[in-house]
């Protein structure tokens, strides 16, 4: 009975996470150079309004190989204009009377640098230009009618006698969400004559331009997502791309393009740390996404639709450019912190991020954080666990009648199995406890896990030799190996934990699934965050200090060591 529930729970717990593996492994398709974002470049706030800039349709080459229609701005008749407060610079172009960056200047590109992560850096094409449709974007030169220290309002009259008037309003600095930007667009037609007054009319409007960050080397968090009110629709990289599936299920053929007729509450660009979302007032009547190839690196393009039905139509809507932080993205009130994407276990995922910026708060280093969380939770499961280390060591100790119970009616295994759970119970055993530690550490890891991998909390944040919590410890390579301490400790910790831990069967075929546990767990968790196996390693730490503890105890004279 002990060697069946044995290898069951191990497999459980090694198909858990396999999955849990592959549900990442299954988004690489293929290995991205690393490439740092370049230099802050300042911009120029020049004077008076300039000539109109030249715009051509120029054909793009998407990032799997079709090509798409865009107009592609030459910058050569611009005037920038920048708002800002303490958490953003927003610079406004006259050009479509959109946003050419948004510079976020609490989160540096780079590690040990002084520029700011910039929003749309290094793209032709300003984030919310609006248009028709993608191909036929209003790229002419708006005029600046309005303008104070946190507002905006460009005025441009189109060659269809049609009057766009765009105005935004940048939160305080003290504001609740000061990434917030507030954005109103009016839209005058002006009818022919055989012109219906209730035709529809298109409207587009562009999220800006999302590149990969240079640790996404899975392509998994380079997403466009949409929000009908119900649920999150997210294309990845590899949605677009030709995929054979896995075994053969899930294929599908190259997508140059995705465009849905839906209800959307917003549409959202997002990379590992970071997101923009546009939220109208009114929910569009579809959305529309689709890759692009900057250099060596992909980037991802959305566009909002909406269809005006009156001559006069005023579109309102927030813009948010910031990071992906949970409590500004769930203030936003309409279910924007979907975009963390924590998984089935999110619940614990927020429980767990909610207690890390109560330890933050006292503490103020991360790497401390996540080894305070540690302890905790580990105080918090000690019973479960002491539970399982005494189950553990009563089955050691019953082993040899146990064995005499097999040899005795190996041919009857009904009699067997009564004998044995009669053995179990007079000596208080319950096999079953050994995998509870186990099922209660599955949705803890996995919620860390998903919490950990978009902190933008812990983005460059430094812990002894770790220089970033959000990804691998690596110090070096062999060849092109990454050489990874932290993970090294925690396989370790692991053996050592097994060498403590007494084990609850004679049968050679398990002590060799034990002893490999280490060893899968390393794999598992080489490229995983630092912070995640820095939490791992603390954990292994304080339940060799339990077994020391546990095993040191003389076991309990209520043990029947029964005569077969």
């Amino acid at each position: 009975m002990d060697k069946k529930n044995l290898v069951f729970g191990l497999l459980c717990l090694f198909g858990a996470f396999s999955l849990f593996i592959y549900q990442g492994k299954q988004l690489q398709q293929q290995a991205i150079l690393r490439q740092s974002q370049a230099a802050d470049e300042e911009v120029a706030n020049a004077e008076g309004l300039q000539p109109k800039s030249d715009v051509a349709p120029t054909s793009l080459q998407l990032s799997n190989g079709s090509e798409f229609q865009l107009p592609i701005l030459k910058p050569t008749g611009e005037r920038l204009i920048v708002l800002e407060n303490d958490a953003v610079r927003v610079t406004f172009t006259t050009i479509g009377g959109g946003i050419r960056t948004v510079e976020l200047k609490k989160f540096p590109a780079e590690r040990d640098s002084d520029a700011p992560y910039v929003f749309n850096r290094e793209v032709a094409l300003p984030a919310l230009v609006i248009g028709r449709d993608a191909e036929h974007l209003w790229m002419q030169s708006f005029a600046v009618t309005q303008q104070s220290d946190d507002f905006i309002q460009f005025r441009a009259v189109l060659e269809d006698g049609t009057d766009v008037i765009r105005g935004y309003k940048l939160p305080s600095s003290k504001a609740k969400n000061p990434y917030l930007i507030q954005t109103e667009i009016s839209v005058m037609r002006l009818l022919s004559g055989d012109e219906s007054v209730d035709k529809p009319y298109p409207l587009w409007i562009s999220l800006g331009v999302m590149p990969e960050m240079p640790g996404d080397k899975y392509r998994e968090h380079l997403n466009f997502c949409a929000y009908d009110g119900k649920s999150m629709d997210c294309k990845r990289l590899a949605d677009f791309e030709a995929s054979n599936g896995f075994l053969g299920l899930g294929g599908h053929e190259a997508h140059p393009y995705f465009e849905a007729n839906m209800s959307c509450t917003w549409g959202a660009l997002k990379d590992q740390f970071f997101t923009a979302i546009l939220t109208p007032k009114t929910p569009a009547i579809g959305c529309f996404s689709f890759p692009l190839k900057q250099g060596e690196r992909s980037s991802m393009q959305g566009f909002l639709k909406f269809e005006l039905t009156q001559p006069s139509t005023v579109v309102g809507a927030t813009y948010y450019v910031g990071p992906k932080d949970y409590l500004l993205l769930e203030h936003m009130g309409q279910r924007q912190d979907e975009l963390m994407q924590f998984g089935f276990f999110g619940a614990v995922s927020k429980v767990l991020l909610m207690t890390m910026h109560g330890i933050h708060s006292a503490v103020h280093n991360w790497g401390w954080t996540i080894i305070i969380l540690t302890v905790i939770i580990k105080l918090l499961m000690w019973p479960v666990t002491q539970m399982q280390l005494r189950s553990s060591k009563k089955m050691a100790t019953i082993q040899e009648p146990l064995k005499a119970l097999r040899e005795k009616y190996k041919d009857n295994p009904q009699k067997l199995q009564t004998e044995t759970m009669k053995l179990f119970k007079e000596n208080r055993v319950n096999p079953a406890s050994g995998c509870l530690p186990a099922v209660v550490q599955i949705p803890i890891f996995i919620g860390l896990y998903y919490m950990l991998r978009s902190a933008s909390e812990i983005r460059f944040q430094p812990f002894l030799w770790v220089k970033d919590l959000s990804m691998p410890d690596t110090v070096g390579y062999l060849g092109s190996f990454p050489i990874n301490i932290m993970p090294l400790l925690m396989g370790v910790t692991m053996v050592v934990q097994m060498k403590v831990t007494p084990m609850p069967s004679t049968d050679s075929a398990q002590q060799k699934i034990f002893m490999l546990m280490p060893f899968i767990f390393l794999f598992f968790c080489y490229n995983f965050p630092a912070a995640l196996v820095l939490y791992w390693t603390v954990q292994n730490l304080f339940t060799i200090i339990q077994n020391k503890l546990t095993y040191r105890r003389p076991t309990s004279d209520a043990l029947q060591q029964r005569k077969v």
